[in-house]
Formats: structure tokens, C-alpha cells, sequence
């Protein structure tokens, strides 16, 4: 039977109520499920073993190698593909460089710094930073070729020429400078090794270097997303390999680095940032079913899974009035000897 349905959501025959009151069903199922507590003690040793990433190429299959021109039909015009900052009746376009002035005002982004913006995705950070403080020197790093030959395009296309976008695993993580500020946003979800990719970055940062992260979190419990079953769907196609974090995470991780703030985003901005991709997937279904057909054997089938994607993100934000699923700013500096 979920087959079925399954079948006829990717088809397009169930309509947007049903997706959503089938995804509230089934995050508050994950949230009741017996041992969660205990899954997350597992998760934190675990975190702190192994490579630190995994399934790094079902990443990019899923979300980053995906063409370009889809991201520049439902992103907006900055292409930042996270979490942006609604206030009052902003639109996609004004809240996605909200959030990106937030980020430099809480990470102390001034003129003049060297910066890394690890996992760049589309270069939103990257290109607006490099624009606005021009004396920076900002290094983009992401394992996604698209990305990075996107950046230098566009860098190169607005005569921005303190921008230098590399294609690299984090699982090796080879730089020779040393940086003022580096921010990562909505990376370590898709991370395994926390204790490893922290004191890497420690080694990367000045003795009075800071470190920014962004990520979407629980307000208490942490799990892997893994496919046991075909409710796993979104696990399945859009987040192999990655975890949803608990809000107090990094306090398991202080060892290299310091946490010395911390600022929570209510959920509901990624629910209407989510609900933005979704109306701009609409609104250029022509044009993006076109890309698609270039990209994909079935088309449709790709169409309403980006559609189903959206539409669980908008409600999975929103729940308990965006208090329980919501992003987490953090800002670290190096561990004092």
C-alpha cells in the first residue's frame, strides 16, 4: 500500500493538504519513536569516529549535481540554498540577504580578512561577501565541480577577483594559509565526524580565528538519517548519509574549540523559505520540466519529488509553532592552552 501512494505522489495525483498532513504524521511518528534519547547517545560516540563525511557522492547526486539552471528557477536570486530570514512580508529575494547580513554581523566579517567558506554550495556567502568587503580574500570550497565552476563563472562575470573556489573532499581537508574567519553553513549535517572536522578547523584558524556555523537542529534529540523502510523516502533521495543534530550538539565537542555564542533562527523561516522554492517551482514548472527532461529518464517523477521535498520541509519547520525543528547559529574560537 505505501507503494502505491508512493507511486501516485511521485505521478503528481496527490494533492499539497494530503503531502503535508502525511509529513506532519510522519516527523511527529519519528519523534515517538521508543529509545530516540538513547539513539542519540549513540549518534554522539559515533560522531566522534570514522571518516568525516560519508556518502559523499549520493550527496551530490541528490542535491548538488543537479543543473544549475533548476537551482536559479526556485532559489533566489542570491541562490542560497538554506535557511533565510523573514521579518515581516520580505520576499525570498530580501530574506535571503537578511540571513546573509546576519551571518556577517555574527561572525564579525569586517574588510580586509581571510575567509573560508566551507561547503559554499552556489557561492551565496562567498559572492556577497567578496562584493561587499573587497580587500577580503575569501576561499570557497565545495566537492561539487557544478558549484565550483558556477562561482568562478560568476566571480569572473562581476570582475570579483578575491575569490578563489575549490573543488575539495572534506574528508581531506589540505590547505597552506590560515584564516580570520571560516563559516560553514548547513555542512555538518551531512557530516560523520565532528570531533575530526573541528580540530582540523582549529588548525586552519588564526590564534584570534573564529569560526560560524549554521545548521538545522532539534530542540533535544539527534538521529541519522538512514533508509530501514520505504517511508524513508527524503532519506532516501534528497539526505543519504546525513543526521539531524540536536541544538546542544557541539557542547559534546570542545576539545580544539570554544563555544563563545550562541543564537537560535525560529523554524518558521525555513518553512517560508521552503514555501518560497515550492511557489517558485510552480510558477516555473515549464521551464524546469524542460531541464529536467535533459537530466532525468522521468521527468514528472523528479518534478513532484522536489515538489513532496519542499512541501515536508515547509511543514516539518513549522511544527510546534517553529520551536522544535529550527537553525542554530554558533560561533567558536581556538581552545586557550
Amino acid at each position: 500500500m505505501i507503494k502505491i501512494i508512493l507511486h501516485l505522489t511521485e505521478k503528481g495525483f496527490v494533492p499539497d493538504f494530503l503531502i503535508k498532513k502525511a509529513a506532519l504524521y510522519l516527523s511527529k511518528r519519528r519523534l515517538a519513536e521508543p529509545g530516540i534519547v538513547k539513539n542519540k547517545e549513540k549518534l554522539i560516540k559515533l560522531l566522534s569516529d570514522g571518516d568525516v563525511a560519508e556518502k559523499t557522492v549520493d550527496a551530490n547526486e541528490q542535491h548538488y549535481e543537479v543543473p544549475p539552471e533548476f537551482f536559479r528557477k526556485v532559489l533566489g536570486k542570491r541562490l542560497k540554498y538554506s535557511c533565510s530570514l523573514f521579518n515581516d512580508q520580505e520576499s525570498l529575494d530580501e530574506a535571503e540577504e537578511k540571513m546573509l547580513d546576519l551571518y556577517i554581523d555574527r561572525a564579525g566579517i569586517t574588510n580586509g580578512q581571510q575567509i573560508l567558506d566551507l561547503g559554499c554550495g552556489w557561492g551565496s556567502f562567498s559572492l556577497y561577501v567578496a562584493a561587499k568587503f573587497p580587500e577580503s580574500k575569501i576561499t570557497s570550497l565545495s566537492n561539487s565541480i557544478d558549484q565550483i565552476n558556477f562561482i568562478n563563472n560568476q566571480a569572473e562575470t562581476r570582475n570579483l577577483k578575491n575569490i578563489n573556489a575549490l573543488k575539495m573532499d572534506v574528508n581531506e581537508l589540505t590547505l597552506n594559509k590560515k584564516f580570520d574567519r571560516i563559516l560553514s553553513i548547513e555542512m555538518f549535517e551531512h557530516l560523520r565526524n565532528y570531533q575530526s572536522i573541528l580540530a582540523s578547523l582549529s588548525d586552519l584558524l588564526l590564534e584570534d580565528g573564529k569560526l560560524f556555523i549554521h545548521i538545522f537542529c532539534n530542540k533535544e534529540v539527534a538521529y541519522f538519517y538512514e533508509v530501514k523502510n520505504d517511508l524513508d523516502w527524503m532519506t532516501k533521495y534528497f539526505f543519504l548519509g546525513g543526521i539531524m543534530p540536536s541544538r546542544d550538539i557541539f557542547s559534546y565537542f570542545n576539545e580544539n574549540l570554544t563555544l563563545v555564542n550562541q543564537w537560535d533562527v525560529n523554524g518558521n523561516h525555513y518553512s517560508k523559505t521552503s514555501k518560497g522554492w515550492l511557489e517558485n517551482l510552480y510558477r516555473n514548472k515549464k521551464e524546469i520540466m524542460d531541464i529536467f527532461r535533459d537530466h532525468y529518464d522521468e521527468p514528472i517523477i523528479w518534478f513532484n519529488r522536489w515538489r513532496v521535498f519542499f512541501l515536508t520541509c515547509e511543514v516539518f519547520f513549522g511544527m510546534n509553532k517553529g520551536n522544535e525543528f529550527f537553525v542554530s547559529h554558533y560561533l567558536f574560537e581556538k581552545t586557550k592552552s
